[in-house]
This record gives C-alpha cells, structure tokens and sequence, in this order.
C-alpha cells in the first residue's frame, strides 16, 4: 500500500478566554530527536564495521572467480519512509558506492521526487526516466502517444504468446483503437495493465466475449474504484497522527477542486477551440508549471494523476501536462484524451483553459506552510527544494528542522471522529484491503505478493488483526493457514459513505 508520510504536527489548545494557541513544539522536537538517533545509528554503524576492508576483502573473493563488478538491485526504494530512507543510504548504500571504487553498483528503482541522495556524488548517477513523456517525447505528444501504445500493445502481445499457443486475436475486438485505449487506462505501467487484464478477462473473457473499447472503460472504473480510490478511505484510518492524516485529506481537496474544474469545462463556450468540437470536449489533461511537479507527487504516485507531457504554453513558459486517471474519468463522465483531425488540436493541452496554476497555488496558500519547530520561522514553497538539501535544518536557527505542514479545514473534523484505537499500520491495512477485495480466503503469501513484503511479516501482522477480531485465521494443523476479513472489520474499514467519495460542486451533465 501506497501512502506518503507527513513530518509535522500542530497542537491546537481552546482557551477558556476564548484564546487560540498553537505549538508544534512537540512535534518538532520528536522529528528532531529521529534525525538526531539516524545520525547517531549511522555512525556507530560506520565505526563497528570496518567498510573500506569488507570491500577490500570482497574485492579479493569475486576477483577469484573473475567477477568484476556486483550489481544491487534495489526495487520500491520510495516506499521507505524518509528517515529509514536516510538510514539505509547513509549507513549503506553512499558509503559502499562511494568507497568501493566501482566495484559495487547499486540499480534503485523510484518514484520521482521521492528519493534521498545523501552524500553519493550525483555526477555519477545515470538517472534513466521510465515515464512514457521522458522515454518517446523528444518530438512531440502524438509521437509520444504512438510509441507508447505500440510499447502497450507489444508488451501485452508478448505476454499472451507466451502461455499461449495460437491466434491471440480471438481475445480482441477488431476495432483499431483497443491497443489506445489500453494505454489510456494503464499509462503503459506494467501492475496498472495487470490489474487491468485481470478484470478484463474475470468480465469479459471468462463469457466468450471480446475485449472491446466499452469493456476496457469498465474495466478502468472498476479498477479505480476498487484499488485507486480507495487510498483516502483507508488513509483515514493510518496510525499516524491527525496532522499526517490530515496532510493526506488535503491532496484529497485539491484532487476534488481539479475534477470539478474538469468538469466545468465541459460546457464552456468561451474558445473557439473548444467551440469547434462536436458534443463534449476532452477536459481530462490540464498543465501547471514545471515547479508545481512535487506538489503532485503523492496523487500521481497513487495514480490518480500521472506526468502526461512536457511542453511550452502559449506564453513560452515550460509546463506538465497532466492527465487525470481513465478510471476516474469514467466514474465522473468526463472525456479523455484530445480531439481528432484538424491541426489546432495538436497544441489543446496547452489551451489557456486548461491552465491550473491557479488551482494549485489556492492549494498552497490555503493548506501548505514550510516552518520550523525550533524558532517558528515560516519559508516559501519554492525553499523546500534548498532545504531538502539540508535535511530540512532551518537556515536561520541553524539548530530545528523544518517540516511541510498540510491541514485539511475540510474533513478535519471527520478524520478527529475516528477512535484512536481503530487507527492501523499501512500493513495491517493492506491486509484488510486484500481480504476484503478478494472475498476468498488467501495464504500469508499471496496477500505477502500483493503487499511486496515478507509472509512471515503478514503472518505476524495478521496474528495481531486476529485478537483484535478483524480477521479470521484457519487451524493451522490443517495445513497451510489461511485468512479472512472478518463482518466487524468490513463494518469499520469499508463501509462507504459520501465523504469516501470525492465531494463535488459541479453537476454531472456539466
């Protein structure tokens, strides 16, 4: 499970006098405290091992059997919390990189803008971007988009002939657009086109009947509704603390305030662009400045946003062109993608309309703050980059730390409701979601697969849920044990209610 982390966390204090006071001394002093104990466990660790002679030593052993470079591969490196993120590359990775003499080469997979570099010299990092924009657009979007949906389509081709002798196409509708529409409800990302096959063929395929454009649409909303948006809904019940949770429920106001203007825009008559479009215009992709990326970071790395292009505006400024989920555009009838045939439309992500920026900066006055716990002192967003630099130590004090600060006025007193004995770790709440999801029983390690960890870490986890009375585990003398969710936990966690949804203003047939 996907989730980003916060730093910070405010206390409000009600007055008798009526008087507000706010302190985040606690929690500053709790966020310096970590820092302060990586610091620390680096360099014991540092000093009990002896790093420079272990590589000598093992320097010696692969040159024995002629080996002359060992290669690491490092896989979900952003699913780290950023202080264990921290600990592991300046106790491990930097120090081996950088004293090994290019004996040892690390490959670490992540996510953009969630990576700690430490002290390994970027210089020598060859960064390879796996987004389609980065990898096909050198040229231009409809080049992009080509390469991409022949990379979908090759990729899926040379899956089915694999495990299967004979005509693929039986699977498939003859309509030319199915291998489109497949990259637009999948971005060419390998698990989205899984979970994507999987409902097709458990909807479609198992029925004798073909995949079609209509099946691949309901396909991406149930796999929205299923795997995507959930996010929030779980999210509420995080063990962390109000301010982390509530950091997460603000990206949930400025993905309800992108879709609502997505979907005004549908009936807006004020471009001549627009007007020449038969029925209703594709509002699913807007841009913002490059600089706004990161605030974007967690929903696209939870998918509901993804790094469509990158382009200049009509003003010549260097912009993200953004596209909203396929999934989610079905839910909520908006149209996905750019019109078709007349040569304007080859720059319509770029249309004025579709410029957010003013969305996104009502987003920062409103919800985001850079300050340090130390000495109070408040930064601009475009710091957040320098101090980042510096393990977000405040440059004025030169002793706190500073933390992004995200409170959502909105559902903050929905997320106060939750019983703080009903809060639970990202693992123990992608147990449940599996379980619930999947309906069947499951072993400790399919649900371990799903979650990329260990089934000894499930098996423990799910002992836990078990005397809370969330789950349910088989005798294991019966064999291999096995897990259900149980109707308590499917009360508490999964009931869904209008506030799991995205609240919107603007009405559907916009």
């Amino acid at each position: 499970m996907k989730r980003s982390t916060g730093t910070s966390a405010n206390l409000n204090i009600e007055m008798d006098k009526g008087i507000k006071a706010s302190s985040s001394l606690e929690a500053s002093k709790s966020l310096e405290i970590s820092h302060q104990k990586a610091d620390k466990y680096s360099q014991i660790l540092l000093r009990i091992f002896n790093l420079p002679a272990i590589i000598q030593q093992l320097k010696n052993i692969l040159g024995e059997a002629r080996i002359r470079y060992l290669y690491i591969f490092i896989d979900d490196f952003s699913e780290l919390p950023e202080q264990e993120m921290k600990a592991v590359v300046d106790t491990v990775i930097a120090p081996l990189n950088n004293w090994s003499n290019e004996l040892i080469k690390f490959k670490i997979a992540a996510y953009p803008h969630r990576i700690y570099l430490g002290e390994i010299d970027r210089t020598k990092i060859d960064d390879i971007n796996l987004d389609p924009y980065s990898l096909y657009g050198n040229s231009d979007v409809t080049t992009m988009e080509d390469k991409s949906i022949d990379f979908t389509k090759r990729i899926v081709e040379a899956r089915l002939k694999y495990y299967i002798k004979g005509d693929i196409d039986i699977f498939f509708d003859e309509n030319s657009e199915i291998w489109k529409y497949l990259y637009f409800s999948t971005m060419s990302n390998p698990r989205n086109l899984g979970y994507i096959l999987f409902y097709l063929h458990e909807m479609y395929l198992l029925y004798d009947k073909k995949i079609s454009l209509r099946a691949i649409r309901e396909a991406a909303q149930r796999y929205y509704e299923e795997k995507i948006e959930s996010y929030f809904r779980s999210s509420k019940f995080l063990h962390d603390s109000f301010n982390e949770r509530s950091s997460i429920y603000s990206l949930k106001e400025l993905l309800e305030k992108i879709v609502d203007k997505a979907r005004e825009l549908k009936s807006y008559s004020g471009s001549t662009v627009i007007k020449s479009i038969k029925g209703y215009p594709p509002t699913s992709h807007f841009h913002i400045p490059i600089g706004f990326d990161s605030i974007l970071s967690t929903l696209e790395l939870n998918f509901f946003v993804t790094k469509y292009f990158e382009m200049k505006d009509r003003d010549g400024v260097r912009v993200s062109v953004f596209a909203l989920n396929y999934g989610l555009c079905q839910k909520y009838s908006i149209e996905f993608g750019r019109p078709k045939g007349l040569r304007i439309y080859r720059l319509y992500f770029i249309e004025r309309i579709f410029d957010y920026t003013k969305i996104i900066n009502d987003y920062v006055q409103s919800n985001q703050e850079i300050v340090c716990g130390e000495c109070g002192s408040k930064f601009e967003l475009n710091h957040l980059s320098a101090l980042k630099m510096y393990s977000m130590k405040c440059p004025k004090c030169k002793t706190g730390y500073c933390t992004v600060t995200n409170l959502s006025k909105k559902y903050s007193e929905m997320l106060k409701s939750i019983d703080n004995e009903l809060l639970l770790p990202s693992v123990d709440l992608g147990i449940l979601q599996i379980l619930h999801d999947d309906k069947d029983a499951k072993f400790a390690a399919d649900i371990a697969e799903e979650l990329d960890c260990s089934y000894q870490m499930v098996g423990k986890r799910s002992k836990l849920l078990d005397q809370k009375g969330f789950i349910s585990r088989s005798d294991a003398s019966q064999g291999r044990r096995t897990f259900e969710i149980t109707g308590q936990a499917r009360d508490i966690y999964f009931s869904v209610n209008d506030q799991d949804h995205l609240d919107l203003t603007s009405p559907e047939n916009q």
